[in-house]
């Protein structure tokens, strides 16, 4: 296994700018609620087998009781208006982060084979009904997802609070954490050269060298932008072999070029 470089990262040591107290922040008065993958009307553009399989996965224990933060990033309306507050983003990320990973892993992995069967969505899939893709796409990297969202700073706070809720960014931190669902860095992302940055790539390598992985398609064109402008030792340009690729069929994605222009006008509208 290839090492994993540590260079002289950013330690993240102050909270971000955006970061306030229950009393200061509006956002996090009253109840909430965790957010859900898909809480927006779906598509009807659906076969009758695959949106039943939606209704069935969505209501299923796994779903509910793994707060799969892979399945909510891009899809979830309501973990958008949470990222706009960092308590409210933390308290997702402590629901998401108290799971069982090991059972949730192997029960997203177990949906994930589910959704491509002819039962379930495989025409759907293999048509890129853009959902389906989404879904698949947050099933089978739960794992990578799960590490990185529960990854803390040395203050103890998650990166992925500090990343979506630092205004001096303007959401750019925030970028690498979709690179495990398929959506490539935009060549202008500049996240911040952190431990955080450097904990998260250095995750994802491990997981890149498994096709079945969405990252696996993302990682290496990202590596080789954050090396050119954090140093050729801040992360591993190549993917770490990864002992025991999922049983699962090879990953279609969608990654999307509007990655930036989507988390400016959704955390700063």
């Amino acid at each position: 296994m290839p090492p994993v470089y540590y260079g002289d990262a950013t330690k993240t040591t102050s909270a971000p700018p955006s970061k306030r107290s229950v009393k200061t922040d509006p956002s996090a008065s009253g109840d909430f609620q965790i957010p859900t993958a898909f809480d927006s009307a779906l598509s009807n553009n659906f076969t009758n087998n695959c949106a039943t399989f939606f209704k069935t996965m969505l209501h299923s224990e796994t779903v509910t009781s793994c707060h799969p933060f892979s399945l909510m990033l891009r899809t979830s309306n309501a973990l958008f208006k949470a990222s706009k507050s960092f308590i409210r983003i933390t308290q997702t990320l402590e629901a998401t982060c108290a799971a069982n990973s090991t059972q949730c892993t192997t029960g997203m992995n177990d949906l994930a084979i589910q959704l491509l069967t002819d039962d379930a969505c495989k025409v759907d899939y293999d048509n890129n009904n853009p959902q389906v893709v989404q879904a698949y796409n947050g099933l089978i990297s739960y794992e990578p997802m799960y590490l990185a969202s529960c990854l803390k700073d040395n203050e103890g706070d998650y990166c992925y609070a500090n990343a979506v809720t630092n205004t001096t960014s303007e959401g750019v931190d925030a970028i690498p954490f979709y690179l495990p669902l398929g959506v490539g860095m935009t060549g202008g992302a500049r996240p911040t050269c952190n431990s955080c940055l450097q904990d998260e790539m250095a995750i994802f390598s491990q997981f890149a060298a498994n096709s079945t992985q969405p990252v696996s398609k993302t990682y290496s064109s990202a590596a080789d932008t954050i090396s050119m402008y954090c140093g050729t030792a801040f992360v591993n340009v190549t993917a770490a072999p990864l002992k025991g690729a999922a049983s699962t069929s090879t990953v279609a994605f969608t990654p999307s070029i509007s990655l930036f222009i989507m988390l400016f006008f959704f955390l700063f509208q």
